[in-house]
């Protein structure tokens, strides 16, 4: 089972990092990120990728003809991102800055046609993550799409039970080792809502825990 808890381990080794995730997911990270590159990004965009990791979305994006801003707090994971791009010889198509979310302010507002994420809201705050949906809106353009595929909290009680029992373990090694605590997104589409998107695609899969989801902005808000 797919489970944020793994990729807290796996980041204190990103040589590791994207092999590892694709394994334990069973294929399913690196579908998404083709699936939402594939459905999402037209060439001549921009698009904006948050926490942008091993830049993996990023260089497909680019690949598939856009123009790409990408931002992590991880150096390391910057520095892989970057080779990837120079082996693709995307790099003129990319650029990676090095904050978190809270440097999306600078942005302008109506700048860019795609805002996606992967795997990053699962590490953010609901105070981080209200402020960044709000941010996304503030700068795509009108008719832009916000696309975010991450681990979720299961809407049942049953699946939240056989993910607990996988997940509550797991997370006491993950404190063990990184002194990080972990939670799933609870309830993002409503939020995704609140900020003034509307939802386009609600998808999930693995026993309810991994949620795609497109949304679009279809007006400034008042």
């Amino acid at each position: 089972m797919f489970s944020y808890v793994y990729m807290k381990i796996l980041e204190s080794q990103p040589r590791r990092y994207d092999s590892g995730i694709n394994l334990l997911s069973l294929g399913q990270s690196e579908r998404v990120k083709k699936r939402l590159v594939s459905e999402n990004v037209v060439r001549g965009s921009r698009v904006l990728d948050i926490g942008c990791g091993t830049g993996t979305a990023a260089v497909m994006a680019a690949r598939a003809g856009a123009k790409v801003t990408g931002f992590d707090i991880s150096a390391p994971m910057l520095a892989i991102a970057r080779d990837k791009a120079a082996a693709a010889t995307t790099a003129d198509q990319i650029e990676f800055i090095e904050m978190g979310v809270s440097g999306m302010d600078r942005f302008a507002a109506d700048s860019f046609d795609l805002v996606m994420s992967t795997l990053a809201f699962s590490e953010l705050s609901l105070d981080e993550q209200n402020w960044t949906l709000e941010h996304a809106f503030r700068i795509l353009k009108t008719g832009g799409r916000l696309a975010i595929a991450d681990e979720a909290r299961p809407s049942t009680a049953g699946k939240r039970l056989l993910h607990g029992l996988v997940r509550i373990p797991l997370a006491a090694l993950t404190f063990a080792l990184t002194q990080t605590s972990t939670r799933a997104v609870a309830g993002l589409p409503r939020l995704v809502r609140r900020a003034g998107f509307t939802v386009d695609t609600e998808e999930r899969s693995l026993l309810d825990s991994f949620l795609y989801l497109v949304a679009k902005k279809e007006a400034t808000r008042p």
